[in-house]
């Protein structure tokens, strides 16, 4: 009895271990073939191979959709007060020429030390605080210039389509050799007749100097330019680092200058863009917040106003044909980005917005929060105090899809989001991107990108893409 006894177990354990290998050599074959399935099936719920059709209860599938993208000029891009001046542009195939003048008051501090009527004047500069650039040909000097508006920067809201009036010759300018990726301080030789104006006022305590509403009388601000056709634009930190400063020694003995700030701290600014798209793709763009198909390649420029819309009926088409099933890796691909140079790196994420026929950004009607892909991880619906199901909102949890560095591309994952759509009453949008900068200590969330630089990029149409991997019972 023991020998039988013992005769069938070794017989169980041979059949399992059989059993096992012949298992293990199915999934091996089933992830080397799963990798050259997409979504071009018939029925998208076959892109997949079953592990073991005769005996196993789960299937494991991969599907690869492509999406459609759209660009969209959006309307009404508010560039007031972003913190950041941007001053020059560049020319693209793609984009055409693109120029940004930055305008913005001046202030003082009303307890600062001015100069004596025995004061002798030294000179004066007018600072430049560059915090970033996007720029072409770094071994050349790169040209900028500050001129004197002729209409002031009032009380309102202002757009990257708003324009001021301002002096043909500017009040000070300069050129430099510039390096990315660095905060440089760069200082512009003043108008010699305006800066001893300056000076003159200020030793005679003259009333502009009384308070700031006198001093916006007689300077209502400056509008900064570059040169678009030198392919460079500066991020200009609107601060007490930017501005002009006045030089003086109080007599002839002294050795160090002393000097007077005039700044743009907590001054009101903003940003306008000035652009041509004859001859390119982007021209065909006539109507603000319509969705346009330009062809083979789509892409977005940050203060320019023009972003990508991604068509997801795809997904939601997918979704339909399948059944009893779990999503365990949802990802959305963009790229790789087409060539770009080194010194202009593309956005360095963007957020997923919902977005409908408007291509506006959706926005929650109880309390008008921006609407975009969760976190996987955060709840991507809430209820209302109607039962009703909502997209859910929480400012941390929004999703953005970075750039990889290392594969040129965006990606993002969006398994909760997609487990939602197929599970909840979660209503099916298409996406509007929008550029963000990552947050910081000193910003908790996401800050406009779009309002701060002319980053750009562009994307081939065939590599926008969802890549799904998902459990079926049977």
């Amino acid at each position: 009895m023991r020998l039988t006894t013992k005769k069938k177990k070794n017989n169980f354990l041979k059949v399992t271990t059989t059993s096992i290998r012949t298992w293990q050599a199915k999934l091996a074959a089933f992830l080397l073939v799963s990798t050259t399935i997409n979504s071009s099936c018939t029925d998208p719920s076959d892109a997949g191979l079953i592990l073991d059709p005769d005996i196993n209860q789960i299937g494991v599938f991969y599907a690869e959709i492509p999406l459609s993208a759209y660009l969209v000029d959006v309307d009404s891009i508010n560039t007031t007060n972003p913190l950041r001046l941007v001053a020059g542009g560049d020319n693209s195939e793609y984009f055409g020429r693109t120029e940004s003048i930055g305008y913005s008051r001046m202030t003082f501090s009303a307890a600062a030390t001015k100069p004596s009527e025995d004061a002798i004047f030294d000179s004066a500069r007018f600072n430049l605080n560059i915090t970033s650039l996007t720029a072409e040909d770094l071994d050349n000097l790169k040209s900028f210039s500050a001129h004197k508006l002729t209409e002031p920067i009032l009380d309102t809201s202002y757009y990257n389509f708003n324009h001021l009036a301002y002096e043909e010759s500017p009040f000070a300018s300069g050129s430099f050799m510039l390096k990315e990726n660095s905060d440089t301080l760069v200082a512009m030789n003043m108008d010699e007749t305006f800066a001893m104006d300056l000076f003159t006022k200020l030793q005679n305590d003259d009333p502009i100097f009384n308070d700031i509403f006198s001093f916006r009388n007689y300077f209502p601000g400056f509008a900064l330019k570059g040169n678009p056709d030198e392919e460079t634009a500066i991020n200009v930190s609107a601060g007490e680092a930017t501005g002009i400063k006045i030089y003086y020694h109080e007599d002839e003995e002294d050795t160090v200058s002393t000097s007077y700030t005039i700044h743009t701290s907590a001054s009101r600014h903003f940003n306008g863009i000035l652009t041509d798209k004859t001859g390119t793709p982007t021209e065909a763009l006539i109507e603000k917040n319509k969705a346009y198909d330009v062809g083979n390649l789509v892409g977005g420029k940050n203060l320019l106003g023009l972003m990508v819309k991604l068509d997801m009926e795809p997904l939601s088409n997918f979704l339909d044909t399948l059944e009893n099933v779990t999503f365990n890796q949802a990802l959305l691909e963009l790229g790789p980005v087409e060539n770009f140079p080194d010194g202009k790196l593309p956005p360095a994420s963007f957020i997923p917005y919902f977005t409908d026929e408007t291509n506006k950004i959706l926005t929650r009607e109880v309390d008008g929060m921006l609407l975009s892909i969760q976190s996987d991880g955060y709840n991507q619906t809430v209820t209302d105090e109607d039962g009703n199901v909502i997209p859910a909102f929480t400012p941390a949890g929004a999703n953005p899809l970075l750039f990889n560095s290392e594969k040129f591309n965006y990606e993002i994952s969006i398994s909760s989001y997609v487990n939602s759509l197929f599970r909840t009453d979660l209503e099916r949008t298409d996406i509007l991107l929008y550029p963000r900068t990552p947050s910081t200590q000193s910003s908790p969330y996401y800050q406009p990108d779009e309002i701060r630089s002319l980053r750009e990029y562009v994307l081939n149409q065939n590599s926008i893409k969802l890549k799904i991997f998902y459990t079926k019972m049977r």
